[in-house]
């Protein structure tokens, strides 16, 4: 699948892109396994994240979320307490099944 893009709403202040990667479930969710998103300024993960499902129209994608592990720059990031910065690349780890 190719990455898409979506422009932030009018009247948002952005201060760049995140690269938004999903994998499994969380890719099935979104309809996509890449996305170049608007970060709104000063936002953190946690912000983002509860922004997500709606900023891409993918409404299951908040229950997908609520179960995931997120690496930022392959670094793994608490949601709680994780920062965001223009150019950062994030993973959307969903539990994967198996063992």
């Amino acid at each position: 699948m190719s990455a898409e893009t979506t422009v932030p709403d009018a009247g948002s202040t952005t201060t760049g892109a995140v690269t938004v990667r999903f994998y499994a479930g969380a890719a099935e969710a979104a309809g996509a396994e890449e996305r170049q998103l608007p970060l709104s300024e000063g936002q953190g993960l946690d912000e983002f994240l509860s922004r997500l499902p709606e900023l891409i129209a993918a409404p299951s994608l908040e229950r997908v979320c609520s179960r995931s592990s997120f690496l930022v720059n392959g670094v793994r990031t608490k949601r709680e307490t994780g920062a965001l910065s223009p150019g950062d690349q994030l993973d959307v780890l969903p539990p994967f099944a198996g063992g």
